[in-house]
């Protein structure tokens, strides 16, 4: 009876969980408690976020004059639309300026070789010359990239246009009596498309 009920013992003993094993097996995993929360969520990914790319945090917005900001961002991005614009028309005309010259010279260079009058002597040092030229301007157009930088002005010009067209719009619906509650969240999205989108420099050279 004695060996029976120890090796009883001993079987329960075997098939207990330890405590520590029972509480971590009990413990809600980190993953499941941040998906339970939303709070938690958010804060985790903007954690995992740049901070430059990160909108700006509004506590208390009650002091807000909505249609003072929307005014003063109408002027600004007007401003920058109408910068981006002439940056835009500025390398499109270095490109094609470049192109033309690329063009030019090798007409020139099969012109030439069909005129009989030039002599042998002349045509065997243009032959070198010319093809010399024309790769030196070709060498330019791709170091400057003008015809890059010309599709990046112009998307910084669709993006302050479409903006420009947001404010513009709120503007008018606050200007007659109607109350809006998206202010900040287009400013914070306006902050966001500027860093993400609006390249800081692009020059000629």
């Amino acid at each position: 009876m004695t060996s029976q009920t120890a090796q009883s013992s001993k079987k329960e003993e075997g098939n207990e969980i330890p405590e520590k094993e029972k509480s971590s097996k009990d413990a809600p995993k980190e993953s499941t408690i941040v998906e339970m929360n939303p709070e938690l969520k958010q804060e985790k990914q903007e954690k995992k976020t740049p901070f430059l790319l990160r909108g700006v945090h509004i506590k208390d917005a009650s002091q807000l004059n909505q249609l003072e900001l929307l005014k003063e961002l109408k002027i600004k991005y007007k401003n920058e639309l109408e910068r981006w614009t002439r940056r835009a028309k500025l390398f499109k005309a270095l490109n094609f300026s470049l192109m033309v010259i690329i063009l030019l010279i090798n007409f020139t260079q099969v012109v030439l070789f069909q005129i009989p009058s030039i002599p042998q002597d002349l045509k065997h040092s243009l032959a070198t010359i010319i093809p010399v030229v024309g790769s030196l301007f070709i060498t330019i157009q791709q170091k400057l990239a003008w015809q890059t930088k010309s599709k990046k002005a112009k998307k910084s010009t669709a993006l302050y246009s479409n903006l420009l067209k947001h404010i513009e719009h709120r503007i008018e619906i606050i200007e007659h009596g109607v109350v809006i509650d998206d202010v900040i969240e287009l400013w914070n999205l306006s902050l966001l498309k500027e860093v993400e989108e609006v390249p800081a420099i692009l020059v000629t050279y």
